[in-house]
């Protein structure tokens, strides 16, 4: 295994600022991705002198933007806890091979300790985070990719009343190497009245509010608006349009695990890896609000932002107070990509004259994307 870096590494740009944050210390919300970043690689077209902000979430979207060698990289979340997994995946990286990297993570059955090489990079997190995870060693041992809140509702929930009952169906599609012939068989054999029964009752408001403890959830989304609808809609044009042996999100959300390793997070495929761990350094994090943490700064001097889906979790208020702050420090032909999951959010009309709404790149997106749940928007500040 890999030597243990003593010194701080140079990339220790973190700030936490946790004022009038939501979220409490407790366990960690995401530990996965439950999305396609390779749509915000096609959408941002990143390039070598690029400041690129982005969202942490459970880091893995801040980690993939990295392919592309930006100059900078600014990972923002209100959530001190998602920073604290981010700090955690990234000394892990910087110490791990790749498959021993998957293995501490918990995405491969573990040959070695995972505590024991949790303490030869402890030195290299911030005090808070070292903090954080001295009450969490329990999962470091376990393995922590499938251990977010998120992730839990999904095993215990979707994975026991959506796999389990199609077990034998959902494996013969994962060896299903034409589309023709798994939308054929998702027709047949999966298509039926009671998966979209299960879907359309599971998916409804209060039991993801209750089950995943997460504040947000209760923004901005219609009283009336189906949740299950919509989820059932949005699989159904994943299962006909792209093959499930390539979707790392649905595998685990029928399967609870990565099933195979060309189907994984952008961050933990092998062909990436190495270019990722070049380029850590380019990483600073921040705990902070967004558009407080860009009021901050009196010049323009980002390039590309990442949003994820902000923009369904917090009022339409909120969400266009951080587009003007983002206006407001975008340098010309700089792009923004968000994703909408439920509340569709658009740009403010008094905003939208200075932006370019990519309508080809949104409409490829919306059909390539692997996770199903999301819309896009895209779109390019105008040169004044």
């Amino acid at each position: 295994m890999a030597t243990a870096i003593k010194e701080k590494p140079a990339s220790k740009r973190i700030i936490y600022s946790e004022q009038d944050s939501i979220y409490k210390k407790d366990w960690i919300l995401y530990t996965t991705s439950d999305e396609d970043s390779y749509s915000e690689l096609k959408a941002l077209r990143i390039r070598p002198s690029d400041t690129v902000l982005v969202i942490t979430g459970s880091g893995c979207r801040s980690l993939a933007l990295l392919v592309d060698e930006p100059k900078r990289l600014i990972s923002v979340d209100a959530n001190p806890t998602q920073n604290y997994l981010l700090e955690l995946k990234i000394e892990a990286m910087r110490l791990l091979q790749h498959d021993e990297y998957l293995q501490f993570l918990g995405v491969k059955p573990s040959t070695f300790s995972r505590m024991d090489v949790y303490r030869e990079f402890e030195s290299n997190l911030t005090p808070q985070a070292q903090a954080y995870w001295s009450r969490y060693r329990d999962k470091i041992e376990e393995g922590l990719i499938f251990l977010g809140k998120h992730e839990q509702f999904y095993k215990k929930y979707i994975g026991s009343l959506l796999f389990r009952p199609k077990r034998k169906q959902f494996l013969h599609m994962l060896s299903l190497t034409s589309l023709e012939e798994q939308r054929a068989y998702f027709r047949e054999h999966f298509n039926t009245l009671l998966w979209r029964w299960s879907i359309e009752n599971l998916c409804r408001r209060t039991v993801f509010k209750w089950t995943l403890g997460d504040p947000s959830y209760d923004n901005e989304v219609g009283q009336q608006q189906s949740i299950g609808n919509y989820i059932l809609q949005r699989l159904t044009h994943t299962f006909e349009n792209h093959l499930v042996r390539e979707n790392h999100f649905l595998t685990f959300l029928y399967c609870g695990k990565y099933m195979n390793e060309e189907a994984m997070p952008v961050y933990l495929q092998k062909q990436h890896y190495e270019m990722i761990k070049r380029n850590l350094d380019k990483v600073e994090i921040v705990t902070d609000l967004i558009d407080r943490y860009l009021a901050r700064a009196k010049e323009p001097f980002i390039d590309k932002v990442s949003l994820s889906d902000i923009s369904g979790w917090v009022p339409n208020e909120t969400f266009q107070q951080i587009l003007t702050e983002i206006t407001k420090k975008l340098r010309k032909n700089g792009i923004i990509c968000y994703r909408n999951f439920l509340a569709k959010r658009m740009v403010n009309p008094e905003l939208l004259p200075l932006y370019e709404r990519d309508v080809d790149m949104i409409e490829r997106l919306n059909h390539e994307d692997l996770a199903f749940a999301f819309t896009f928007e895209v779109l390019k500040k105008r040169e004044e």
